[in-house]
């Protein structure tokens, strides 16, 4: 799996995978242009803000023939959720910029997002019945920049931001109480951009925290990158990005338990427990798109080494998800 140096593109014209951009890099690729792929290409942002009150995750995604906007609220405290989804027909009105760290927008009736970049931050602006969010996330120079491909025809480029220093609140009705900082959260964003396959499944696990000594973000995926050589796995310690390059195997141990392991490694070891504080089934049955999503949200512990450095998880704040996806 090499590591990337130059500017980078996903694909030529008429769709190719571009195979000297096949691999990882600590910069967002230069041209995330796809101009072909009726259909079956794929393009969202992704944002999340996590902290021990809360997770918020947002989500903008075209899919050519339909566009969903998703928002899924936890207050881990009260044990509350919000869920909310929209689904727009051919994407009609939405706009996703295909460079990575840009603008996106759409709005109806019922709610308003936008999005844009000023300098070296996005300012989130959500209105959607009763969630308001003003939010502003602050980016970072490295980040963790993947293009896999499936065949010569069917491929996707992630780049995964995090851990994120963020601004502004997530408000939910009227009152005082229901107002939530974001200041001392972690932010997390996820672009995609792909040719799929029709019918793909993964599994993604994130979090972040900070201590006295280092602020700390962790990615680690599996089965969508299964035998292609590349993986989407990394920790980044103080804005700095470090490859995990073994695979890693996620193992379900009962309802509410997780292992996460990595292949045999002399100089990797991760060795995680995910306790899941709770679930939601997103489950998505229409002609064209029928999906199964579940959200976890919980608790991470144990450790990851690499090479000189040992980073221990204590019960930090953590999302997993285990998506089947035919669309």
């Amino acid at each position: 799996m090499k590591e990337l140096k130059n500017k980078n593109f996903i694909c030529y014209k008429d769709g190719t995978v571009n195979k000297n951009s096949v691999g990882w890099s600590k910069k967002v690729f230069s041209n995330c242009d796809i101009d072909v792929g009726y259909f079956r290409k794929k393009i969202w942002n992704h944002y999340m803000w996590m902290n021990e009150n809360c997770i918020c995750a947002l989500a903008i995604v075209k899919l050519d023939y339909a566009g969903l906007i998703f928002i899924d609220f936890y207050d881990i405290k009260e044990n509350r959720e919000i869920h909310k989804t929209v689904t727009v027909p051919l994407c009609n009105g939405m706009i996703i910029h295909n460079s990575i760290g840009s603008y996106a927008h759409y709005q109806n009736k019922n709610m308003y997002l936008n999005i844009i970049r000023i300098n070296d931050k996005l300012h989130i602006m959500l209105k959607w019945d009763e969630i308001d969010i003003d939010a502003n996330i602050i980016l970072q120079k490295e980040s963790l920049n993947v293009l896999i491909p499936w065949s010569d025809k069917k491929f996707h480029y992630t780049s995964k931001q995090l851990p994120l220093k963020s601004k502004g609140y997530i408000c939910i009705g009227r009152e005082d109480d229901e107002k939530f900082g974001l200041k001392n959260s972690i932010g997390f964003i996820d672009y995609g951009r792909g040719i799929w396959e029709r019918e793909k499944s993964w599994y993604w696990l994130t979090c972040g925290f900070k201590n006295k000594e280092s602020r700390v973000g962790l990615n680690l995926g599996g089965k969508w990158t299964d035998n292609t050589g590349v993986n989407e796995n990394a920790i980044i310690i103080n804005n700095l990005v470090y490859k995990i390059y073994s695979d890693i195997k996620f193992k379900k141990i009962d309802e509410n338990n997780w292992s996460i392991k990595n292949e045999n490694s002399e100089y990797e070891i991760i060795d995680l427990n995910f306790s899941t504080i709770k679930v939601h089934d997103k489950a998505n049955n229409k002609i064209l798109i029928k999906s199964s999503l579940k959200q976890h949200i919980g608790k991470l512990s144990g450790v990851v080494k690499l090479y000189d450095k040992e980073i221990k998880f204590n019960e930090i704040i953590c999302w997993l998800e285990d998506h089947y996806a035919k669309w």
